[in-house]
């Protein structure tokens, strides 16, 4: 489960190397680069049953006037139908199954240095605390990836830069705010054994949802997300015929990242877009392998 990132690149001239990058338009994306020598990779450990090596990749074709008259599929296609349980299957169609449109102002993570955070009211500073507190004693109990899987979450996209990977629990984000109990994790999978870093907590709300007292949580929208057997296969797809799965429009789910992991404290802010901790080198690293400045 984060505003923005570049929309997928669904077919690349070498196929070969896939990075993940956010940007002013969505979730996560996936973007194949022909010149970098390194990249993360499309089918990473603990991701799931993979098509064989070598095999056609399974399409959904469309008439509409595209770019490419084919769909691509995620990584993590229906030939695994047991790759999420079917509660939270049916979670993600119950998303889809609003009026919802597109955000009229949906915006994308940035690397922008330090995030103002403004001091509370007695009353909103107290709440705030207990909330903050709850967030932090949870995590502990959602630390790896194992005890991700245990309780229901699913990696739902490849490693982005400043946020590391999305594992999303589909039916908490129908759920009313709960500090202890997000919709997204953010793991960082760059280190051995992948380890918690952050929360993105993921609601439906038909407008900007109240989470923590006071007003230093700002919330975000993605748009356009194509969710594809529980993996974010494309943002900004365009529409729910060119979407292979569940496609999610956006103006009725709201995001925030917040960083209560007491290892891993974020500079910028409690609620900023990326931690720079998970930012890659700017020496050596391609543009949209980067964090996202602006």
């Amino acid at each position: 489960m984060d505003g923005g990132v570049h929309p997928l690149i669904a077919s690349a001239a070498s196929g070969r190397a896939c990075v993940a990058r956010s940007s002013r338009r969505g979730l996560v994306a996936v973007i194949a680069i022909a010149a970098a020598g390194a990249a993360w990779s499309c089918s990473p450990a603990g991701a799931g049953p993979q098509p064989s090596t070598g095999s056609t990749p399974l399409v959904a074709t469309s008439s509409l006037p595209l770019a490419t008259t084919q769909i691509r599929l995620a990584p993590l296609t229906p030939r695994d139908p047991a790759r999420i349980p079917p509660d939270e299957a049916r979670a993600v169609v119950a998303l889809g199954e609003t009026d919802a449109t597109e955000p009229d102002h949906a915006h994308g993570h940035t690397f922008g240095g330090k995030v103002l955070e403004y001091p509370l009211l007695t009353g909103d500073a107290a709440v705030f605390q207990e909330q903050w507190l709850a967030a932090r004693r949870a995590a502990p109990r959602l630390d790896t990836v194992e005890e991700a899987a245990a309780l229901g979450y699913v990696r739902a996209a490849v490693p982005a830069p400043g946020v590391g990977t999305h594992w999303v629990k589909w039916s908490l984000v129908s759920e009313p705010f709960d500090p202890a109990a997000p919709a997204i994790l953010l793991i960082d999978e760059a280190h051995e054994p992948p380890r918690l870093v952050g929360y993105a907590y993921w609601l439906q709300s038909p407008d900007e949802p109240e989470g923590f007292a006071g007003s230093n949580d700002h919330w975000h929208q993605h748009t356009g997300i194509c969710v594809v057997n529980g993996w974010v296969d494309r943002e900004v797809a365009g529409g729910r015929e060119r979407c292979a799965g569940t496609y999610l429009p956006g103006s009725d789910l709201w995001m925030l990242h917040a960083w209560p992991v007491e290892r891993m404290p974020n500079p910028l802010g409690k609620f900023a877009d990326v931690h720079p901790t998970l930012c890659p080198s700017r020496f050596g690293t391609p543009d949209v392998a980067q964090c996202p400045t602006g």
